[in-house]
């Protein structure tokens, strides 16, 4: 009898808690590591995946971003695992430029009109002296293309940041606009994409 092809399952994985998380500050390419709520997320997390239903075919692989608080999630999940984390480049934060540090009144302040396209139409919208919010989704669908393509029919797990998890899960759901942050995604969330065969990605 024919085995039938197994889906490719990416679970997406959001990095746990830093201080600038719990101030309510774009984060971007700063580096703080987990503080101890995050760290204690991050074995939450590691020991969810651990105990997912099929946690008896191991994980293919841990891709992380190069980011401490994402590496440090991400060591969790492979302690738990058995499986060393690996960087993956596409999976890095979103450049948030001069926001980078701000909360979102202080980057209302500094630039009312461009933080209003911000919300209003993400997908169109850059951020100050940093990155298009359509690149980093570019980034995040050539991180699956590429993990999909190593690991054909596996499980694995890619730890990346809030906004660009908003922008690849928001793709896959069809959502667009101000939809984009009103789904909740909280620290050490995990968002499962299932791709069959050459299919396209579905979240469950």
């Amino acid at each position: 009898m024919v085995e039938a092809e197994r889906a490719t399952t990416i679970y997406v994985v959001r990095h746990g808690r830093t201080t600038l998380n719990a101030e309510g500050r774009f984060r971007g390419l700063a580096d703080p590591p987990l503080d101890e709520i995050g760290l204690a997320e991050a074995d939450a997390v590691a020991a969810f995946i651990a105990e997912r239903p099929d946690a008896k075919r191991p994980l293919a692989a841990i891709a992380t971003s190069r980011l401490v608080r994402a590496r440090q999630t991400a060591e969790a999940i492979g302690l738990a695992a058995g499986r060393e984390p690996f960087v993956l480049d596409e999976l890095i934060d979103l450049d948030h430029g001069l926001w980078q540090g701000l909360t979102p009144d202080e980057a209302r302040a500094l630039d009312p009109e461009g933080y209003e396209r911000f919300r209003q139409d993400p997908r169109g919208a850059t951020t100050p002296g940093g990155e298009a919010l359509a690149n980093a989704e570019t980034r995040m669908r050539s991180a699956l293309r590429t993990l999909s393509a190593r690991y054909p029919g596996e499980e694995m797990v890619a730890v990346s940041h809030e906004i660009p998890i908003r922008l690849l899960v928001s793709g896959v759901r069809g959502l667009d606009g101000p939809a984009v942050w009103e789904f909740e995604l909280p620290t050490a969330s995990v968002t499962t994409l299932v791709r069959k065969g050459d299919g396209g990605w579905t979240a469950v």
